[in-house]
């Protein structure tokens, strides 16, 4: 049966449920709700959650992570990548509670191998998949750009139509393959999706941040406006012959495509505590080895904290008190703050070094 087509309640439709029926239906949030799942995912569950085995699904789990870092890694070890292995809100949100972003992470590992081996074709098929799979990975697109090369793009274009076309079937081939096992599915959850970031709002804790300045709930709109003001900038006070190589070293150096894919998650409605792990592929490939990013993706574990876990009067299960949510929001302003200063440092680098030069060549009427 189909998870698109049949919603759980729907499923369990009898008078009498036997005590696993009812243990089963009563762990899941929305029973009234068809999935939202991608077809690999749903994929993956039937074919590693056989006779509804937790360990299986997690032996699994560990076996293509470990087969994929290895084979990104080469067997090697930096910082970064022991953060990555011993990280513990990785380890619960996957081993404890099941979350399926290990396949995004695992698959990633292998994308990035192909991408270091100038596999074009198989990386793009992999990063459609991982897409596919979650749409917020959309964010890896940024970790392209700094294989393309632009100048060439007219002597090499067939390659590139290769790669879209093959990252084109990487996000669909799934659905086909679903929509021919099951050929009366038209929607594969996109409406719930929709549904489901309409009508949730949960762990926003920048909202009572701006609510004590009598503001509406601007999320990270602000932060985000500045770090985009703030990289244009660096673009264009860059070197035109090597700035593009300059500036996504730059980039990764101040860990821009963590912060852009951080602000990007909080503009959510929802920021679930595994949400956040999609970036940790960024953490292990950064420059800088910066503990800071690696404390704003373990924010959202103090969603946990609800009302009704710390025994406060609550009106709906996942209410979490201000206090919380104030605490996260000054942790994460501490954080982006300090990546903010280094990037107004890196700035005020530039213009000193932009104002140097021979007495009387340069002045405020002649400037070139």
């Amino acid at each position: 049966m189909s998870p698109y087509q049949i919603a759980p309640l729907d499923y369990f439709q009898k008078l009498n449920l036997n005590e696993s029926e009812i243990e089963i239906l009563s762990q899941i949030n929305h029973p009234d709700w068809t999935t939202i799942y991608s077809p690999f995912v749903l994929l993956y569950f039937a074919l590693f959650s056989f006779g509804f085995s937790g360990f299986l699904l997690k032996l699994s789990y560990l076996v293509f992570e470990t087969f994929s870092f290895l084979f990104f890694s080469k067997g090697k070890f930096n910082k970064s990548g022991l953060l990555y292995w011993i990280f513990p809100v990785l380890i619960k949100e996957v081993y404890i509670n099941l979350h399926f972003e290990i396949l995004i992470l695992s698959l990633m590992w292998i994308y990035f191998s192909f991408l270091r081996e100038k596999k074009f074709v198989s990386a793009n098929f992999l990063l459609g998949l991982v897409i596919h799979i979650k749409i917020l990975s959309i964010l890896f697109l940024l970790s392209i750009t700094h294989k393309i090369n632009f100048k060439k793009w007219k002597e090499n274009w067939i390659k590139w139509i290769l790669s879209l076309f093959s990252g084109l079937a990487g996000f669909f081939i799934f659905y086909l393959i679903y929509y021919f096992i099951f050929p009366n599915t038209i929607d594969f959850g996109i409406s719930n999706l929709y549904k489901f970031g309409g009508n949730f709002k949960f762990n926003q804790f920048y909202e009572p941040f701006w609510r004590i300045f009598g503001i509406t709930d601007l999320k990270t709109f602000p932060f985000l406006l500045q770090l985009i003001t703030v990289s244009v900038f660096i673009w264009i006070s860059l070197e035109k012959k090597k700035r593009l190589p300059n500036f996504l070293f730059t980039a990764r150096k101040l860990d821009l495509y963590f912060l852009f894919g951080y602000l990007f998650l909080t503009l959510l409605p929802v920021y679930n505590p595994w949400y956040f792990l999609i970036l940790v592929p960024f953490l292990v490939l950064s420059k800088s080895e910066n503990l800071s990013p690696w404390i704003l993706i373990t924010l959202p574990q103090f969603s946990y904290f609800t009302k009704v876990r710390l025994g406060y009067d609550f009106t709906y299960f996942y209410e979490i008190p201000d206090s919380i949510l104030l605490l996260e929001v000054t942790i994460s302003l501490i954080c982006l703050l300090w990546h903010f200063k280094q990037i107004f440092i890196l700035l005020y680098n530039i213009s000193n070094i932009s104002n140097i030069a021979p007495k009387g060549s340069i002045g405020y009427g002649n400037r070139t």
